[in-house]
């Protein structure tokens, strides 16, 4: 019986708000725009899930964002530049040596790795530099006076 009470005692509480509330104009103008809203709804049949998401679509609140723009020809990044590549002569076979390759050989240095007993780039380059006791790739180059090339 006390719970019974107690919502009774919240709903004259309400009803007091509510007569507050409505004296308002602003209150009163909301109140009026929600009506309408609902009685908009109804007239189209829409259930309240739908009528909200042609709202937000309308109004586009929702909405996907937009794509972005292309960026004008002037500020586009320019291409990343490539390693330099350096021919030399090992063992009487002219190659062409770059830093990296990433895992790509064009078929003269996939056939000058293969012969030396390599069949990774990394491996074939550690060892050149292991026999020309180069420290690193410039200096590799270096001693093999490698010369750049396109």
């Amino acid at each position: 019986m006390s719970k019974l009470l107690a919502l009774l005692t919240q709903q004259k509480a309400l009803e007091a708000q509510i007569k507050e509330l409505e004296s308002n104009e602003q209150e009163a103008k909301v109140l009026e725009a929600v009506k309408e809203i609902e009685a908009i709804r109804e007239k189209f049949n829409y259930n309240e899930s739908d009528f909200v998401d042609v709202l937000l679509t309308y109004y586009n609140v929702n909405a996907a964002p937009a794509p972005k723009p292309a960026k004008a020809s002037g500020t586009a990044k320019p291409a990343a530049k490539k390693a330099p590549k350096y021919a030399v002569k090992i063992k009487g076979q002219e190659v062409v040596l770059k830093e990296s390759t990433r895992g790509l050989m064009d078929e003269k240095l996939k056939k000058a790795v293969n012969a030396a007993g390599f069949s990774k780039y990394s491996d074939y380059l550690d060892r050149l530099m292991l026999d020309n006791k180069a420290d690193n790739f410039k200096q590799l180059i270096e001693k093999l006076k490698g010369v750049e090339v396109q």
